[in-house]
């Protein structure tokens, strides 16, 4: 399994900003946007809960963020990758509703990839891995 320090989370490259307008890099493939995880069936579900447990672990021990609305909405698809976007509600680990979110999170990621029958850790199990690295 991987874990955070091997990691490297996938999100699009920023290429300006504009007060508060933020353009980046397109997902996707001529002029196609890469699918959503919401509109997908992903061909190996217990890899890429794997993955995306792992993005937030290294989000948290890392980054030292909450990306605060991750759901199946919020996460593309691209060459079998998972690539996480809508960062606009992330928070510092130190933001008073921080451990809430980061719960939020993974209650969403545990109810997605659960109806998959993918082996998951529960939320709990999942907190703990994640804040204590």
């Amino acid at each position: 399994m991987q874990r955070a320090h091997e990691v490297t989370v996938r999100v699009p490259k920023p290429i300006a900003v504009s007060h508060n307008v933020l353009i980046m890099e397109f997902i996707g493939e001529n002029g196609v946007s890469a699918p959503l995880l919401k509109d997908s069936f992903p061909k190996n579900p217990e890899k890429l809960y794997q993955q995306l447990l792992a993005y937030v672990e290294k989000l948290y021990q890392k980054a030292g963020l909450v990306h605060a609305d991750l759901s199946e909405y919020n996460v593309m698809l691209w060459k079998s990758k998972p690539v996480l976007f809508d960062f606009a509600q992330a928070v510092h680990i130190k933001h008073p509703m921080a451990s809430i979110f980061l719960r939020r999170d993974l209650e969403n990621l545990f109810q997605y990839f659960h109806n998959f029958e993918v082996n998951v850790l529960s939320a709990d199990e999942m907190y703990r891995r994640v804040v204590s690295g």
